[in-house]
């Protein structure tokens, strides 16, 4: 049994799974309100003190006692962690921590603690010869002790594993739909404060990156535009989802030029545009097979056929529970996506 906890801005979700291999059921799956009065919420004041009821509260209907799980796997907050696809000259192992030490301070922003990491050998490069590709996962001292804390302050006599949400959202695609032997497959976990971008093949380079719009600068966008409060712009998004900002048009009568106006699902699109343009230039040689989005925001009414247009590719979405037992439908599965692929690296290990 695996208890998988993502602990979000907006949301917090818990899965719990047991079984393994083709025979996985979520036993409980359930999340809760960061926040009490909506219209109040801003992901930048959350304190650790909101975290801890609002979890604590979630753990008690679902009659879990935290001190009683032994196998708990939880995703670090927001984009406190780097993870790096490195090409290195093959080395011994104390030789190949301090070059990965070295490396990782590049990446991830010191906070005056020391580096905290972990490591997973690829295999030999297919780029270039006598070479390896090293899977680095870096973080600070720092955030790995405010993590903890969190994780003991909700109740937890071990706090388990730490993962990654971009290694999570592999681990579930992987689970889901394998790994592509040609090209490779991105994911889109649109969230509340961000959404991670992952792409990943057989034999092709992992790249991820977090852009900062998501759910929250939508409603922010929203209640801009038509003068609403945050709860009304939620319900708004949640009506009428891309059409709720849809684009405008606006003729110019003497060269009869129609200009789209843009607005946040633009310019979203845009950012994946980027990120996935800049793969294709360090790696020339592949070719994306499809977009699997999920997360929170995953379900807003059109956003995939937004995606699928705009990026001329195909779009699909991803069910984090599409090979698990659930007894019950979800409500909006895909904001479980995160949580799953935490549970079902609990089972794995």
């Amino acid at each position: 049994m695996s208890l998988g906890l993502d602990i979000g801005h907006f949301k917090s979700k818990i899965v719990m799974l047991s079984g393994s291999g083709e025979n996985i059921e979520a036993l409980k799956v359930d999340n809760c309100d960061t926040f009490n009065d909506l219209n109040l919420f801003d992901p930048e004041t959350i304190t650790k003190a909101q975290w801890v009821a609002s979890i604590q509260d979630l753990f008690k209907e679902l009659k879990i006692n935290p001190k009683g799980q032994k196998d708990l796997v939880s995703s670090l907050i927001g984009s406190s962690t780097t993870i790096k696809q490195i090409l290195t000259i093959e080395m011994a192992g104390q030789e190949l921590v301090q070059a990965l030490e070295f490396e990782a301070k590049k990446h991830i922003p010191l906070d005056g603690t020391e580096v905290i990491m972990d490591y997973h050998i690829v295999g030999e490069s297919s780029k270039e010869v006598g070479k390896i590709d090293v899977l680095l996962v870096a973080t600070t001292k720092n955030l790995i002790t405010q993590h903890n804390q969190l994780i003991s302050e909700i109740g937890f006599k071990k706090t388990g594993i730490f993962d990654a949400t971009p290694i999570a959202l592999t681990n579930l695609c992987i689970h889901n739909k394998g790994v592509p032997e040609q090209g490779v497959n991105v994911i889109l976990n649109i969230g509340c404060k961000s959404t991670t971008i992952v792409v990943f093949g057989k034999e092709q380079d992992f790249f991820t990156r977090e852009l900062n719009i998501a759910g929250h600068k939508i409603n922010k966008s929203l209640m801009d535009k038509n003068s609403l409060n945050y709860i009304d712009a939620e319900q708004s998004k949640i009506e009428k989802g891309v059409q709720s900002l849809e684009n405008a048009s606006t003729e110019n009568e003497s060269f009869s030029i129609q200009v789209a106006e843009k607005t946040i699902f633009t310019n979203f699109v845009e950012e994946v545009r980027k990120s996935l343009r800049y793969y294709m230039k360090t790696n020339p040689q592949a070719y994306f097979n499809k977009i699997y989005v999920t997360g929170g925001s995953a379900n807003l009414v059109g956003i995939k056929d937004f995606i699928s247009t705009n990026l001329n590719s195909e779009v699909e979405l991803l069910d984090p529970f599409e090979k698990i037992a659930l007894k019950d439908n979800a409500e909006n599965p895909y904001q479980y996506s995160i949580a799953v692929g935490c549970a079902l690296r609990g089972l794995s290990g």
